[in-house]
C-alpha cells in the first residue's frame, strides 16, 4: 500500500474537502463559543484570586487549540492547488522576521527561531499555507527536542529562478519512534510539509534537521514585483502560530 498516495488522494477527494469543511465550521463556531465563555470566567478568577480556576481555564483553551489545529489543517489540506489570483505579495525577509518573533511568543520561549541570512525578495504565495508548512515542522522538532528551549534558523536566498526558505534546527532531537503522536498531522507530518507545499505551487525538501521550501522567483514584469506586500492581520489564540505552538 502507497500511504503517500492514501494521504493525498484522502485530501483530494470531493466528498472529503465536503466533510471536512462541514467539521471545520462546526468546530470553529464552537470553539469560539467556548472560548468567550472561558475569557468571562477568567475574568471572574482574576477577581478571586483562583489559582486552580485558572488552570482549568488554560486547559480548556489548550484543547481548544487542538481542534482547532486539526479543523484548519484539515480544510487547507483539501484545498485545491492556488492560483495566482489566491495568493498575496509577501517580502521574505520581512515574513520571515515575524515568523521568529511570533513562534517564540506562541510557544511562551519553549521555541525560539534565529533569522540568518536573508534576501529583500518579493513573491506572490499563500502566507497562511506557508506558514503552516514552516510550523509543521517547527512543531514536529519541538515535540522532540530533549527537553528546554528549542532552537532553529530560518533563512532565504535566491538560487536561479526559485527563492529558497529554510528551517533548520539547531539542537538535539529524541528519535521520532519514542516520541508519541497526538494526531495524524504529527505522525504523518512529512506529507503535511508536501500537501502544504503542493498548494502553494512550491516544492519541499525534507531532512531530519532541515526543511527547504523552493518557491518560484516571479519575472520583473510579475504582480509580486509591481503589487506592495500586504498588511498582516492581528494575531489571536488561533492563528496558525497559536495552534501549532500554544500548546506544545
Amino acid at each position: 500500500m502507497d500511504n503517500n498516495k492514501d494521504f493525498g488522494e484522502f485530501f483530494g477527494s470531493p466528498f472529503a474537502a465536503e466533510l471536512i469543511s462541514s467539521t471545520e465550521n462546526v468546530i470553529r463556531r464552537s470553539v469560539s463559543g467556548i472560548a468567550a465563555a472561558c475569557e468571562t470566567l477568567s475574568e471572574s478568577a482574576e477577581k478571586k484570586h483562583s489559582k486552580q480556576d485558572k488552570q482549568l481555564i488554560d486547559g480548556i483553551m489548550a484543547m481548544c487549540c487542538d481542534l482547532m489545529r486539526s479543523a484548519q489543517l484539515s480544510k487547507a489540506l483539501t484545498a485545491e492547488k492556488l492560483t495566482d489570483e489566491d495568493m498575496s505579495t509577501i517580502r521574505a525577509d520581512a515574513f520571515l522576521r515575524d515568523f521568529a518573533e511570533s513562534c517564540k511568543a506562541a510557544s511562551k520561549g519553549r521555541c525560539t527561531v534565529t533569522v540568518g541570512e536573508t534576501s529583500a525578495s518579493y513573491i506572490r504565495t499563500d502566507r497562511e499555507a506557508l506558514r503552516f508548512l514552516l510550523l509543521s515542522f517547527v512543531r514536529r522538532l519541538t515535540a522532540c527536542g530533549e527537553g528546554g528551549k528549542n532552537a532553529f534558523e530560518v533563512s532565504c536566498g535566491e538560487k536561479l529562478k526559485t527563492l529558497n526558505i529554510s528551517v533548520r534546527a539547531l539542537g538535539t532531537f529524541v528519535d521520532e519512534s519514542h516520541v508519541g503522536q497526538t494526531d495524524i498531522f504529527d505522525s504523518r507530518y512529512r506529507e503535511v510539509c508536501m500537501g502544504f507545499a503542493e498548494r502553494i505551487g512550491a516544492c519541499a525538501e525534507l531532512s531530519d534537521n532541515a526543511l527547504t521550501v523552493g518557491i518560484p522567483l516571479s519575472d520583473g514584469n510579475s504582480r509580486a514585483v509591481a503589487e506592495a506586500a500586504s498588511a498582516e492581520p492581528e494575531r489571536d489564540s488561533f492563528d496558525p502560530f497559536g495552534v501549532m505552538l500554544g500548546n506544545m
